[in-house]
């Protein structure tokens, strides 16, 4: 064997060798990249979610003052719708309209109390402070609500006791930098 050979041998083992290693790195490093992207991934699904908090202040619960009703007298005892009307705005009702019921029909309940769909919440106010009311849902249009007095009306039960607002979400944190 002559040197020339040995000498292409060496650099052909030599060569080998190099390529050998590329492919190892890059083979690692493949690797290496497929596992940093699974252990993100993983990371970014279990991170915790930081809770609901209130941004936003909850409206405040409808009040009597927020209440349009129109007092109306389905009986045949005279005044009685005026003077009904008299103790709704003593307890800050606003009275839209005093007069017989225009229905005409004979209420044997305490009182109906009518309602559209806009008036849902304002009629449950309403029954809250008459004891005995029949709910009565109508296609009105708009919140204002009719008392209709019945036969059965005595007068208005006791004020309610106010209820407290609905429990509330935690703030959310506010972060104060300082530079």
């Amino acid at each position: 064997m002559s040197l020339v050979d040995d000498e292409d041998a060496a650099l052909e083992f030599r060569a080998r060798r190099q390529r050998r290693a590329t492919v190892t790195i890059a083979v690692v490093v493949l690797v290496l990249a497929g596992a940093f992207y699974y252990a993100s991934t993983y990371f970014r699904e279990t991170t915790p979610q930081p809770g609901p908090c209130t941004t936003v202040v909850a409206p405040p619960p409808l009040t009597p003052a927020d209440v349009s009703i129109n007092v109306y007298n389905a009986t045949s005892r005279k005044g009685l719708a005026l003077s009904t009307s008299k103790v709704a705005a003593q307890r800050g009702f606003k009275i839209a309209a005093v007069a017989n019921d225009p229905r005409k029909k004979t209420i044997k309940e305490a009182a109906h109390i009518r309602y559209g769909p806009e008036g849902e919440e304002s009629a449950k106010l309403l029954a809250q402070h008459v004891k005995g009311a029949k709910l009565v849902r109508d296609k009105r249009k708009g919140d204002t609500i009719d008392l209709a007095l019945g036969n059965a009306w005595k007068k208005f039960g006791p004020v309610p006791t106010p209820t407290s607002a609905a429990p509330t979400l935690p703030p959310c944190p506010t972060v104060t930098i300082e530079g």
